[in-house]
């Protein structure tokens, strides 16, 4: 073989892994506005007068703020006994006040709330959804519980893709190095084996993991954290996004769940709100102070 003949093939170690894709497609409307720092500072005179005007502009509905109080707080009461849920209503509620700069959202009571984060077992389309009538936001039991095999599925494809693409890279590397050997096949195709044999070790040690310790719990942990999070922008006064990229759009999703390393060493999540999501959540605070 003459040198440098083999590298005009690709080389595969194991077969192609189908990824999921994460929903960022874009959408026919319009892009939703972000609003900017010079807006946000306006007399309350002017926000009153001109609220139909904004909620227009950049998508606000304030028939959805039924569980702000008159200093634009949120107590939050989570219903549901899952011990999860309660930590992904805790991180959605951080997500929020840490973006805005201060405690919107804080824990209520079951006699003393103003907003409850329960479990249905409604078998709907959605994961949940924002009840402005009874101030709920309400999670798709059959949803909730269906997350796991799907996360599990999902994080060990993502991580056998990564694990290929890394000893694809190591294989190609070291079969330039020794191009030159008289024995390059035999050594090359050891050295291969080497590699296909600790890939498969390695997505075969997290498969493990992500049960033994529950890395997937954690996933989804973090997964409803914003799931609730956007539910309550909606409460805040927000309507669906057109950006893709915002927490508020439709079908906004956290990427990372997926990511064995990232959940597996990550405390707090992944907070996806971005500047249009607090700027928008910053306006309609304003607005409902300035109605009040």
């Amino acid at each position: 073989m003459k040198q440098g003949s083999f590298f005009t093939v690709a080389i595969t170690l194991m077969a192609a892994v189908a990824l999921p894709l994460s929903a960022t497609e874009t959408t026919g409307h319009a892009a939703t506005l972000t609003p900017s720092t010079a807006l946000l500072r306006q007399r309350p005179a002017y926000y009153k007068a001109n609220a139909k005007l904004l909620a227009s502009r950049y998508g606000l509905n304030y028939a959805s703020q039924t569980a702000l109080t008159t200093n634009e707080t949120t107590k939050v009461y989570v219903a549901s006994k899952n011990t999860q849920v309660k930590k992904s209503a805790n991180l959605a509620m951080s997500y929020w006040n840490s973006k805005l700069g201060r405690k919107v959202f804080v824990k209520g009571t079951k006699t003393h709330h103003t907003l409850t984060v329960n479990m249905t077992g409604r078998n709907t389309a959605a994961d949940a959804w924002w009840k402005p009538t009874s101030h709920q936001i309400s999670l798709e039991q059959a949803d909730y519980s269906q997350q796991l095999p799907t996360i599990r599925n999902n994080m060990t494809h993502q991580s056998t893709a990564s694990a290929v693409t890394k000893a694809n890279q190591r294989v190609i590397a070291y079969g330039h190095r020794i191009a030159n050997r008289p024995n390059f096949a035999h050594d090359y195709n050891i050295y291969r084996a080497k590699q296909i044999n600790q890939a498969e070790k390695q997505i075969s040690t997290q498969k493990q993991t992500i049960v033994s310790q529950k890395i997937d719990v954690k996933a989804r942990t973090f997964e409803y954290a914003n799931i609730i999070a956007h539910e309550m922008g909606h409460s805040l006064g927000l309507q669906h996004s057109a950006n893709a990229n915002d927490a508020m759009a439709a079908n906004s999703t956290t990427p990372n769940i997926y990511n064995y390393h990232k959940v597996k060493t990550s405390k707090n999540g992944f907070n996806t709100l971005d500047k249009t999501d607090v700027n928008r959540a910053k306006l309609a605070l304003t607005i409902h102070d300035a109605r009040s």
